[in-house]
């Protein structure tokens, strides 16, 4: 077989030099013909391509014979295949060629990058983050997924040259927002790269940290705010407060008999029930305090009151996992009526979770974080987008209820002992 490829690629040297003559111009013309360069060689010197070469050229041609498919080396007329062959080849060496061009340019970046923050300030910069986070994996960077929030938020950072790198770059957060959450007031704080020195203060010298970064996010995820915090600021551990939002339809729930047992929540208690146990930790501490407890209507509908929107707050200083999610459980039961107002205070003293599953995630909102001595530089973002294709999806869903085949039944929030998520899906027949 190599025989009659070896004879197969003499006779195409030997019609491309036959070409040649009627052409003007070796170089463009063996371009795009593909010719080697070897072949190219012999083209310019005149020299004839006989038999007593083929040691000459038998080095390289078997290196081009050993990277081809077996389908090819296996034809009949190996003679009609070589110019395939031979621009099968030069493609590969394109593609090498190209790829070590990039991997240039890559390198040329880098350097280019790392001068540039070494002979920049970094300061410890709070960015308040709003996001709907209902398409998005959590906030917190994760192994097995880029699909997080703060992912992306860094990766904007990096695009922006405010960091060097994304990867293992260290952040601090005000609460972690677990698949699903959303935020209004997120805070993390991280050092960025500043338009001034160590010593000047005056937001208006520095960069636009709120425009810089949301030009590269997605309409879902929006910086509204930025401040320089000192070097000892960690936004996890110097919050006074957080609070959180639980929006729900009042469907057929006893919205007063709810309100009558948020009471039994508040105050330091142990909430192991209420929580998903974190197993790597060797002591935990399911002592947490709840300053605030209410159930709030948010929008009332004039035709129908139970598709009227209310809201659980919930304010406190820290939180476990799970918690809220698991407090809106047994709240949506006792409203219900599938509990009794005295099972929170049952849950409370043993320390013992019921099966009775969680509250989606979705309705769920870390809504607001407080700090001390923090000076924002707030901005007005524009959500223009975003309410556009929201409000239109909102009012096809209702001219769709409108109609006679469709309705939304008078039904109780989907509860169960089976771990399905309250409220996890509408019901719509």
């Amino acid at each position: 077989m190599l025989a009659k490829l070896m004879d197969g690629y003499y006779l195409y040297c030997n019609k491309l030099r036959t070409d040649l003559l009627a052409t003007n111009g070796v170089s463009a013309w063996a371009c795009s013909n593909r010719v080697p360069a070897e072949v190219l060689d012999w083209i310019r010197q005149g020299r004839p391509f006989s038999g007593y070469q083929i040691e000459e050229v038998n080095s390289s041609l078997c290196l081009r014979i050993d990277n081809l498919p077996e389908v090819v080396l296996n034809t009949a007329e190996p003679v009609k295949v070589i110019p395939t062959i031979l621009t099968e080849l030069s493609l590969k060496e394109d593609k090498r060629v190209t790829d070590s061009k990039k991997e240039a340019i890559l390198k040329a970046k880098e350097a280019k990058r790392k001068e540039l923050f070494s002979k920049s300030t970094l300061k410890n910069v709070a960015l308040k983050v709003a996001y709907l986070g209902w398409n998005y994996n959590g906030l917190a960077r994760q192994i097995n997924t880029d699909d997080t929030i703060e992912e992306i938020l860094l990766r904007a950072c990096e695009r922006c040259c405010l960091i060097e790198k994304a990867k293992d770059y260290k952040i601090t957060r005000c609460g972690r927002t677990d698949k699903g959450v959303s935020a209004f007031t997120q805070v993390i704080s991280l050092y960025l790269r500043s338009k001034t020195s160590e010593d000047e203060t005056d937001p208006n010298k520095e960069y636009d940290y709120v425009t810089m970064i949301n030009n590269v996010l997605p309409p879902k995820i929006r910086v509204v705010a930025w401040a320089n915090v000192g070097l000892e600021f960690d936004s996890r551990f110097q919050v006074l407060y957080r609070s959180y939002k639980y929006y729900f339809p009042k469907c057929d729930l006893d919205i007063d008999l709810m309100r009558s047992a948020t009471g039994r929540f508040l105050g330091t208690h142990n909430f192991r029930g209420f929580c998903k146990a974190d197993r790597t930790l060797e002591d935990p501490n399911y002592q947490r305090t709840i300053s605030y407890l209410s159930v709030d209507l948010v929008s009332e509908d004039d035709n129908d009151n139970n598709l009227s929107i209310y809201s659980i707050t919930v304010l406190g200083h820290a939180f476990l996992w799970h918690q809220i999610r698991n407090m809106v459980s047994v709240l949506f039961r006792i409203g219900l009526g599938l509990e009794s107002p005295k099972v929170i205070s049952g849950m409370l003293e043993a320390g013992v979770k019921h099966n009775y599953g969680m509250a989606s995630e979705i309705p769920l909102v870390l809504f607001d974080c407080e700090f001390e001595n923090i000076d924002w530089n707030e901005s007005r973002v524009d959500l223009s987008q975003l309410w556009f294709e929201s409000v239109v999806k909102t009012t096809l869903i209702k001219q769709l209820m409108s109609r006679e085949l469709f309705t939304v039944k008078n039904v109780r929030v989907l509860c169960d002992t089976k771990k399905q998520s309250i409220m996890s899906r509408p019901f719509i027949s």
